[in-house]
């Protein structure tokens, strides 16, 4: 069954596409949670640290002596009793890494991409080559999608960059690094002609 997706040409003509197989696929939303949790663990820096008792500076002396004062028993001022103590069970330096087989990861974006098949559209490179805020804005609003949120799915080059960073509601990535929360997140998604090829390599690899 041929699958077709929206197209807009660069004389700013509207047609269609034939894509893949794996842009019409059966949603699998248990997939795409896996795949979502990966993503979200893997983009966590895990740089959380605290001190325990041994590692704070002082503490050698016990503060007074440990019959007559009338106060409570105390070995050091470094006790997590202590203001300026030591952290119990704190966080220390991880990775949250998680894995997921590239079948089950390759599975997981054409479910995201096949939910989100009638509001993806290939447009061709040269309407993705504006060097201008202005100008990538009135593309935007001339294919309808107002205030929404955009994802761009297209190779990296410094016009656009330039020309979508101001926009708040705009977001490019590259067709190599798109994850199942990128098009989860983005109610429109602007696919490259190119990047298109690059998506479709990343099903048949």
């Amino acid at each position: 069954m041929a699958v077709e997706l929206k197209s807009y040409s660069g004389t700013g003509e509207m047609g269609t596409v034939s894509v893949s197989d794996a842009w019409a696929v059966e949603v699998n939303t248990d997939l795409m949670q896996m795949a979502v949790v990966r993503q979200l663990n893997n983009a966590r820096l895990g740089t959380a640290c605290t001190k325990t008792r041994s590692e704070i500076s002082g503490g050698g002396r016990k503060p007074w002596k440990q019959k007559g004062t009338g106060r409570a028993r105390a070995g050091s001022n470094r006790s997590p009793v202590w203001r300026g103590g030591g952290t119990v069970f704190g966080p220390k330096p991880r990775s949250f890494v998680t894995s997921l087989n590239r079948k089950m990861s390759s599975g997981a974006l054409a479910s995201a991409l096949s939910s989100a098949k009638e509001q993806t559209l290939v447009v061709a490179d040269q309407q993705l080559g504006l060097s201008k805020t202005k100008e990538f804005k009135a593309l935007v609003d001339k294919l309808g999608f107002g205030a929404q949120k955009v994802l761009v799915v297209a190779e990296y080059n410094e016009a656009l960059f330039r020309a979508t960073k101001n926009l708040a509601n705009v977001s490019v990535v590259n067709p190599k690094n798109l994850g199942v929360v990128d098009v989860l997140k983005h109610d429109q998604l602007l696919v490259s002609s190119s990047a298109l090829q690059v998506l479709e390599g990343r099903f048949n690899a």
